[in-house]
């Protein structure tokens, strides 16, 4: 199994948007809703790449406003 990295976005609208931008860019990324507590109510959604596009998805996403996405891991 490939290990993959996940890109955090504020709500789903976010997520779809980065993922028609990472798309153009070639790289494949899935919408999947980020580990959270039962507890949490959160609109937050997820983009999971593969690790090794990690670099080419930050260049790709270098334009966008800096509270659009963030790094899971705060990478």
């Amino acid at each position: 199994m490939k290990q993959s990295r996940m890109i955090l976005c504020r709500s789903q609208s976010e997520a779809l948007l980065l993922s028609r931008k990472l798309s153009a860019c070639g790289i494949d990324a899935r919408l999947a809703r980020p580990p959270r507590s039962p507890k949490v109510r959160s609109c937050s959604w997820g983009l999971e790449i593969e690790t090794q596009a990690s670099d080419w998805a930050a260049d790709c996403l270098a334009d966008m406003p800096p509270d659009v996405w963030s790094w899971e891991d705060g990478g």
